[in-house]
Order: C-alpha cells, then sequence, then structure tokens
C-alpha cells in the first residue's frame, strides 16, 4: 500500500489565491492554473493571512455568471463550457480566453448575468488546452479560416525580384534591339549594387529628371480575398531633399481589364522607407494575374533610388 499520500482526494487546499486579490468565502477563484471555490475568507479559518481554503474538485455550486463569449453577447445553454477571466465581474463566462471552470446546468438570455447552478469540474490549462486540447474530431469540416489568424499571419505576402521588371517606353515593352526592355548599369532606371562591394543591395536608380515607367506582373494566389485592398510595398529614397515625388501605379488584373491608378504618398528624405500604393477593395475583382506599372512623379534635382518591390493581400 502506497505510502506517500499526503491528502485524499485532495481537493480542499489552503493556497494563496492567484484571483481575486482577497478571496471572500464562496467566491470563484483562480491559483495558477487551477478553478475552484473559496471555502473560507482570506486568513481565516486557521490559514496563514494570504492563504483561502479552497474547494478544487467537483461539485455544483451558485455561481454568477454572464452570458458572454469573447466577441460579445452570447447566451448560456445548459452543457455550456463556462471559462473563468480574472479581470471580468463576474469572473465566470463562455470566454475561451479564460481558465476552464466547469459546466452551466441552468440557461441564460443573451447579454444578461444571472446566479445559475454550475459544475464545477478540475481541468488544468487555458483555452482548448482546458478542454483536452485542439483535436481534429473537436474542429468542423473548413472550420479554421483566415479570420482565426493573426494579422501577420492573414497577410499573404507576393516578392517582386527587381531583376524581373521591365522598363517600358510608349505604354510597350521595348524591342529585341533594346534588350526587351531588361533594366542594366546603363539603362533608365537603372540597376546596379548600391555601393559596389561595401554595399551590395540592387538598387534601381532614375537620375534626377527621369520618369521613366517599369512593370511587373505577378500571379495571384488562391487564397487572395477579393473584398480586401490589394497593396503594392516599395522601399524608396531620394538623393537629396528637393524633391519630393510620388510614385504612380497603373494596375491591371487578368486580360482586358479597366486600369486602375493609385499613388504612393511622397517619397521624402535620403533614408530608405516602406511606401504603399493601396489598390481599394472595389477594384480587386476575381483575378489570377495583376499587372502593375509604376512611374515615378517629376524629380528634376535628386535622382530617386528603390530596392524592393512586393505585392500584399488579405486571405481569404
Amino acid at each position: 500500500m502506497a505510502t506517500n499520500s499526503i491528502y485524499a482526494p485532495g481537493y480542499k487546499l489552503a493556497v494563496a489565491c492567484s484571483s481575486p486579490t482577497t478571496p471572500a468565502s464562496g467566491d470563484p477563484v483562480r491559483y495558477g492554473y487551477l478553478t475552484g471555490v473559496a471555502l473560507t475568507d482570506e486568513g481565516e479559518g486557521g490559514n496563514a493571512a494570504t492563504n483561502t481554503t479552497v474547494d478544487f474538485g467537483p461539485a455544483v455550486w451558485d455561481l454568477s455568471v454572464a452570458a458572454v463569449d469573447d466577441s460579445g453577447n452570447s447566451a448560456v445553454a445548459v452543457g455550456d463550457a463556462l471559462f473563468y477571466v480574472d479581470a471580468d465581474t463576474p469572473k465566470i463566462s463562455k470566454k475561451v480566453s479564460g481558465y476552464f471552470f466547469g459546466i452551466a446546468l441552468e440557461a441564460i438570455s443573451s447579454g444578461a448575468t444571472d446566479t445559475i447552478n454550475v459544475l464545477h469540474m478540475p481541468a488544468p490549462g487555458s483555452g482548448a488546452l482546458a478542454t483536452g486540447g485542439v483535436t481534429t474530431t473537436k474542429i468542423a469540416s473548413a472550420a479554421v479560416t483566415a479570420a482565426k489568424l493573426s494579422t501577420t499571419l492573414k497577410t499573404g505576402f507576393i516578392p517582386v525580384a527587381l531583376v524581373e521588371v521591365r522598363e517600358t517606353a510608349s505604354n510597350a515593352i521595348p524591342n529585341a534591339a533594346a534588350n526587351g526592355g531588361l533594366l542594366a548599369s546603363d539603362t533608365t532606371p537603372a540597376l546596379n549594387l548600391k555601393n559596389g562591394d561595401t554595399d551590395s543591395a540592387l538598387m534601381l536608380t532614375w537620375a534626377a529628371g527621369n520618369s521613366d515607367p517599369i512593370t511587373f506582373q505577378v500571379a495571384l494566389p488562391p487564397d487572395l480575398d477579393e473584398a480586401s485592398a490589394v497593396e503594392v510595398h516599395f522601399r524608396a529614397a531620394m538623393a537629396g531633399a528637393t524633391n519630393t515625388p510620388v510614385i504612380s501605379a497603373d494596375s491591371f488584373f487578368d486580360e482586358g481589364d479597366t486600369k486602375v491608378e493609385d499613388d504612393s504618398a511622397a517619397v521624402t528624405g535620403t533614408t530608405f522607407a516602406e511606401y504603399t500604393i493601396s489598390i481599394a477593395a472595389a477594384d480587386v475583382p476575381a483575378a489570377q494575374t495583376l499587372s502593375v506599372e509604376l512611374t515615378p512623379g517629376a524629380h528634376t534635382t535628386d535622382a530617386l533610388y528603390l530596392t524592393a518591390i512586393w505585392v500584399e493581400y488579405t486571405r481569404a
């Protein structure tokens, strides 16, 4: 027979609760990942000044519950999972961002707060972990959508290599004698290393007074959300502080599309920065390709530099 048992079943313990700050008898409480109900006021019942006797075990309690979830008002139905949220009053609701507390045994109308019978059940963890983790049986088919992703994960990214960009002339790709618009160290704009061996970043340079357009085309991914804007991003700087040109974009989706015209903010200063040209959601159709022609505004005194181009979109 085991000789190392301390308490059995060990549900009622005197602990320094994590929440609330000063528990009172009958309060729902949290101790680390565990939730329970206080059986004494803090420091009472022979406990140390900071300790409260808490019942962590399975039991039915009459407790105040709010009919809300992490998205707003949400009715509580019999059998719903309930969670403990430190910052809320009352502490118990349907917010899965909190710590699992138990199961509702009575219903509450959406947005209301009521005192109902709650079956407390010990389950360490919070959110999905508290209810046994996220498994394939708990996820409905097609239930995982981009709406559940963070802003970073929800943002799609399409790089545009500078070596793939072409110069255009009179709204056309130059002929073979002009190398089909391929950019090089002696074209306009020029493609070169920013500063030889000391700074090997590829850079396009429009000399002062030159605003020859460039063009590129990308294939669009199947997860693009046509109900959201598509953005053309670029890194740019000026050689001096006299000129502050915008860069204009003529955008086309697929073939035969109506041209959409948009501008970036003014490119200012000699420090490279990120600029954005936004193609409004209303101008984004269901399409598989995006073609963009970029044309700098007038800059008669200062050269214009560009070191990167990419497209960002929202995933559907």
